[in-house]
């Protein structure tokens, strides 16, 4: 991801975000489990997903540019 060349505040960040994310997505799939069927949960899961790429993609670009967040 290029996260070692941020500065060490911009990576806290970015993990905490990631980390947040990550235990989200998680317990929407552990509801999904109960009730596959829930199209809010799927949605939910879906955007959870999209969010976590937009986190990857600015950390990626930030790192090769080399610039803060």
């Amino acid at each position: 991801l290029g996260l070692s060349r941020l500065p060490e505040a911009d990576r806290r960040k970015i993990e905490a975000s990631l980390a947040t994310l990550r235990g989200a997505i998680a317990d929407i799939r552990r509801a999904l489990g109960d009730d596959p069927g829930n199209l809010l949960l799927q949605e939910m899961l879906v955007n959870s997903y999209q969010d976590e790429i937009r986190v990857l993609t600015a950390a990626k670009e930030a790192g090769t540019a080399g610039q803060e967040i």
